[in-house]
């Protein structure tokens, strides 16, 4: 199974911070997921759409500017920005999901993406991209065939995982609540692979496992590392 280091080693240190990601790989984690809003011209790493209370900001994070999300810190560790994630991930060859969550960010991210393939080095294959709006997903694969997404899913549609099928997926995110063997099959059935958050509990790998699901997210990947080892 995949592990991804959910925000990066997230159970240790604080969310989506480069100290979080650089935790991910201490620990052995070859994945990492997290999450993009744009911020003025630049996109930034971050959860949620207000900056309280993860951050010692106040009020939705793309109304702030970047002079003013430079001061902000979450447990003391500063907001970085995607490039300055990918740009520690890339010497470690980490799995990147991307997971497109600010209603601003889809324009600026397709104009990044061929940043990441040619200047940064990043190798399309190890690049995810994820969103719940599946219209960004459509817009982002029209303009870039050859890219890796998945559609987050938290439920079981009526065509199941026919998601994949309409987007041409690499793979589809399912909420652990919602993860059936039906959903599981279907989703295989139709190439993609299958990837469950958020998974904390020994007890839910092994019932992920066992239902032949590809790959989890939790906030402690060393745990579920070892588990499965």
């Amino acid at each position: 199974m995949m592990i991804f280091a959910h925000r990066g080693a997230s159970g240790y240190v604080a969310e989506n911070t480069l100290a979080a990601f650089a935790k991910s790989i201490e620990l052995g984690a070859t994945a990492v997921e997290l999450d993009i809003h744009l911020v003025e011209d630049e996109l930034y790493v971050f959860h949620d759409r207000r900056l309280e209370p993860k951050s010692s900001g106040y009020g939705l994070i793309e109304e702030f500017t970047k002079a003013d999300l430079s001061q902000l810190k979450i447990e003391g560790e500063p907001i970085p920005t995607l490039l300055q994630v990918l740009q520690l991930l890339r010497p470690h060859n980490t799995l990147v999901n991307i997971e497109l969550k600010g209603l601003g960010c889809l324009d600026a991210f397709i104009a990044l993406y061929p940043t990441l393939i040619n200047e940064l080095k990043y190798p399309a294959e190890k690049l995810l991209i994820s969103s719940f709006n599946h219209p960004f997903l459509a817009t982002f694969k029209q303009q870039y065939p050859e890219s890796f997404i998945a559609p987050l899913i938290e439920g079981v549609p009526l065509d199941l995982a026919g998601i994949v099928s309409q987007l041409g997926a690499y793979s589809i995110h399912l909420g652990l609540s919602f993860t059936t063997q039906q959903m599981v099959d279907d989703a295989h059935q139709r190439g993609a692979r299958v990837y469950v958050y958020t998974v904390d509990n020994l007890e839910d790998l092994d019932m992920l496992n066992s239902m032949g699901v590809d790959g989890i997210f939790t906030n402690f990947p060393d745990k579920a590392i070892l588990h499965l080892a």
